[in-house]
């Protein structure tokens, strides 16, 4: 069933960052996604409802105001059927900030509220390390001025509610420049009594990419953390060290759980280490560590999603020669075949998705699921 159409050039309407949720009692499916306009930056969040168990979509509309960069949206229905929809903004011009918002509805979609504002924040996003604004770094073409390898990773909010009232996190920067995973709590989606907290106080390691659900009285966050990394800074992205070499498995998921939205208590969930910035992907020379965590509660029973690269084999990859031939320790073994030539050089090739040397080496990136 298509919700709404888009258009393959980056020029149209490019449709992405898709989220769906369920009212449990009305069965009213919600969908919300970020539209992007060509190359304007001015996305916003647009929205369609289902009442019919999703065999049909509303007409989409427009559910922010688009004054700024809108995306990264996140939803989920309170015990008494309204909607809330978090979002952050992101800074370009002027008048355009990094927030993070909230919108409700308290009529099945029919209608929001203004957008009430959760935080202003410090982000935490991977183009800050790069020096030349690129959000992800690899080698050859894809090296980045700073030396650095690293996946995209950006702040996201994400969003709860339950009978004690509304609960958003997301990952931003302290002052020190540490990515943590903030809180805020609210009774109904509009005022925000207490001021953001931290999940912990620990003080090394970056916190990112969270998610949150609430279930049978417990609130749950998972989220990754690199603050076992001995090369850890605030001013380096999760796995570098100082000369832009692999630190190691350094980053695990965590859970974190409250009963009030104030209180946490952390535990690791993964049983092995993880490095987002081994060079995975098949056709570039650059990582990708997958943009999202996921938390779900049935009652009392949690579960936690993420990706990690535990099941990588460290190697080489013959594309590369010199000084750009691994050795800041983020090339896998390829188990392709590859020609070595320029990623743009008309000769170049990489797998089909039915080659199975794509979970034999250096392109085995798994998904992992825990209690």
């Amino acid at each position: 069933m298509r919700v709404d159409r888009g258009t393959p050039s980056v020029w149209g309407l490019f449709q992405d960052k898709i989220n769906v949720t369920a009212d449990p009692v009305s069965g009213n499916v919600y969908v919300l996604w970020a539209q992007f306009p060509g190359q304007s930056a001015n996305n916003t969040l647009h929205f369609s409802r289902s009442t019919d168990h999703g065999q049909t979509f509303s007409k989409p509309i427009r559910i922010t105001p688009g004054l700024s960069e809108e995306q990264f949206a996140d939803a989920t229905v309170g015990p008494d059927g309204t909607l809330y929809v978090t979002y952050r903004t992101i800074a370009h011009q002027g008048s355009t900030t990094d927030a993070i918002w909230l919108v409700r509805s308290t009529d099945g979609g029919e209608s929001f509220s203004a957008p009430s504002l959760v935080a202003s924040i410090a982000p935490f996003d991977s183009d800050q390390f790069s020096g030349n604004g690129s959000d992800t770094c690899g080698d050859g073409p894809f090296a980045c001025p700073s030396g650095l390898t690293f996946a995209r990773f950006s702040s996201q909010s994400a969003v709860a509610a339950d009978a004690t009232g509304v609960h958003v996190v997301w990952s931003a920067e302290t002052a020190a420049g540490q990515a943590k995973i903030f809180v805020r709590n609210s009774p109904d989606g509009l005022t925000w009594p207490a001021a953001p907290r931290t999940l912990d106080t620990v003080p090394t390691g970056h916190q990112f990419f969270p998610d949150v659900i609430s279930g049978a009285g417990t609130i749950s966050v998972v989220f990754q953390d690199s603050r076992s990394d001995p090369a850890y800074s605030p001013s380096r992205p999760p796995g570098n060290t100082a000369d832009g070499t692999n630190s190691g498995n350094v980053v695990h998921a965590f859970l974190a759980r409250s009963t009030d939205g104030v209180s946490w208590t952390e535990q690791q969930v993964s049983t092995a280490g993880s490095n987002p910035n081994w060079e995975v992907r098949g056709s570039l020379r650059s990582p990708f560590f997958g943009d999202y965590n996921y938390v779900s509660a049935a009652g009392s029973t949690v579960r936690a999603v993420w990706s990690d690269s535990r099941d990588l084999t460290p190697g080489s990859d013959p594309r590369e020669t010199g000084a750009d031939d691994g050795a800041d320790g983020f090339d896998g073994f390829q188990t392709c075949t590859w020609v070595p030539n320029d990623i743009n050089a008309p000769s170049y090739s990489s797998p089909t998705i039915a080659d199975s040397c794509l979970s034999q080496g250096a392109l085995d990136q798994n998904i992992y699921i825990a209690p």
